[in-house]
């Protein structure tokens, strides 16, 4: 506790240390790289290699640990699966960190998450053992009840290359048996769980520098001290870091100063009235699936999909919007919706329509010193259904070919009176089709003309052909996408693992319309 009581000094108001839990044990760490992966410190600098590289890229689960950090929203620790291989260091100042050579008792008995790896035989060649081991254990002690499909969801991040995910998935079952009240709480005493609250609650900026390559890592408390940064140097702003991790990890990026707002209270809220939903800038997007999921059923599936639990508790929504990625799941998703971003600029705020937010490839729509504080997405209306469908080559945690969404409202006598559309993967830039949704206004959703359609998706858009997928498949998805929302709104849904016998009864019926004129 001397740690912490030293922290409480009034006048202080910026520390260089990083103070962190591991395995239940208080780490003060001495300024280091800013870019300095968490796996790579506690392999090299802790010697616990049971986290192990795998990518490098947060896709194969191998360097899955579960971190424990003050969630300002439930003023309570939230426990999380996360990867560590593109998390720095810094982000984790203030959390606890528990590997899986934290997880057996001080005795060595082995945890019975561990117990049921062994029982059922899941570790096979043993690489991904750990990550596996990280993620049940996460999941477990949330009490969930492991059916298979809860299992799959969980172990959507998790990649095992000896290909025998049967026992994985017993051992998981297995521990279905042990009695909740048997159950770790995620904490070793109390003593933890007090810590991590209190370093939260210490208005102390952490700002590393590190002479060797003369970068900084800069985590501001307040929204005050984000603005100020910002109006005298120019740093990379991060938030979730799986996008940026990458760049290090991947390109060999060399940074020289990260912004980290994970650490401010002002952007770690989500608020919700009778109009919308508010989204801070370091809410994740685990976070926003469960306050809003109830609301956009859509949405819910769509952020089940596109990323892991792993990703979806470190990596932000408004981080996901704010990379401009033509390609980003959410951003077409929010522009259907009517979605607006609050900017920030030294305390001056701007608004402006997500739609107009994208201007080109890589460029957004951001003034110099300002940056996306919030999102706001407007409730549905009574009449609305929202619908968004994402097409990739792999079902869980890959990047779209193309992505639709779809907000629409038909009237008595079953006329679209509203349509606003948007899709992901066929520009430059996440985009309104607006000549579509034009074109769709009083249209009957009985005999939907596909080939105006087409042809009006046509000139709403000019995709390219790549590695994800043709330009002549973009265009024919598009479409099909359309049509999967129209008929899920007429009352005859089609099934969305049923992808090839849509693509066959959409298109033919689009070649013989297009036939007869």
């Amino acid at each position: 506790m001397s740690v912490l009581t030293s922290f409480r000094k009034k006048f202080i108001e910026m520390r260089e240390d990083i103070i962190l839990m591991l395995n239940g044990e208080i780490e003060r760490i001495p300024p280091v790289k800013s870019d300095l992966t968490l796996m790579n410190w506690l392999r090299n600098n802790k010697n616990l290699t049971g986290t192990k590289e795998g990518c490098a890229e947060g896709d194969c689960g191998a360097c899955t640990l579960v971190i424990g950090r003050y969630d300002y929203s439930s003023k309570a620790v939230a426990w999380r699966a996360v990867n560590s291989c593109i998390l720095f260091l810094p982000m984790l100042d203030g959390c606890s960190v528990r590997t899986v050579e934290g997880l057996a008792s001080n005795t060595g008995e082995l945890h019975p998450v561990q117990t049921a790896f062994v029982e059922n035989h899941a570790s096979q060649c043993g690489f991904c053992t750990p990550g596996f081991v990280m993620s049940l254990y996460a999941g477990w002690c949330k009490n969930r009840n492991l059916d298979n499909a809860a299992i799959d969801d969980l172990f959507a991040g998790n990649l095992c290359r000896c290909t025998g995910y049967r026992p994985i998935k017993q051992a998981a079952f297995h521990t279905n048996d042990i009695p909740v009240k048997e159950r770790d709480t995620l904490f070793r005493d109390e003593e933890e769980k007090f810590i991590i609250e209190n370093l939260a609650r210490e208005d102390l900026s952490l700002q590393v520098k590190h002479l060797d390559r003369q970068i900084r890592f800069d985590a501001p408390r307040r929204l005050q001290n984000v603005q100020e940064i910002l109006h005298t140097h120019t740093p990379l702003i991060l938030s979730g870091g799986t996008d940026i991790g990458l760049w290090v990890t991947k390109k060999h990026m060399e940074l020289d100063h990260f912004l980290y707002l994970g650490n401010v209270e002002a952007l770690n809220q989500l608020d919700e009235d009778d109009e919308g939903f508010v989204i801070g800038a370091a809410i994740t997007h685990e976070g926003a699936m469960q306050k809003m999921g109830a609301h956009f059923e859509a949405l819910q599936e769509l952020w089940r999909r596109f990323g892991s639990e792993q990703v979806r508790a470190s990596g932000t929504v408004v981080g996901n919007i704010a990379n401009g990625s033509p390609i980003a799941d959410i951003s077409p998703a929010f522009i259907a919706l009517g979605a607006s971003l609050t900017l920030n600029a030294r305390g001056k705020i701007r608004v402006v329509p997500i739609g107009s937010f994208f201007i080109a490839y890589g460029e957004q729509d951001l003034k110099e010193g300002e940056f996306v504080q919030s999102v706001y997405i407007p409730k549905l209306k009574d009449n609305e259904v929202f619908q968004s469908f994402k097409i990739s080559r792999r079902f869980d945690q890959d990047i779209s070919a193309v992505m639709g969404a779809f907000l629409v409202s038909v009237d008595n006598d079953g006329n679209l009176q509203k349509a606003e559309i948007a899709y992901g993967g066929m520009a430059a830039i996440p985009k309104a089709a607006s000549t579509l949704s034009k074109f769709l206004m009083g249209q009957d959703i009985e005999n939907l003309p596909l080939a105006e359609c087409r042809k009006a998706i046509e000139a709403d858009f000019q995709p390219i052909s790549d590695v994800r997928a043709s330009r002549e498949y973009r265009y024919d998805m598009a479409l099909n996408l359309l049509v999967k929302a129209i008929n899920n709104l007429a009352g005859k849904p089609i099934s969305y693992l049923a992808g090839a016998d849509i693509q066959q009864v959409i298109s033919t019926s689009f070649v013989a319309e297009h036939k007869n004129g």
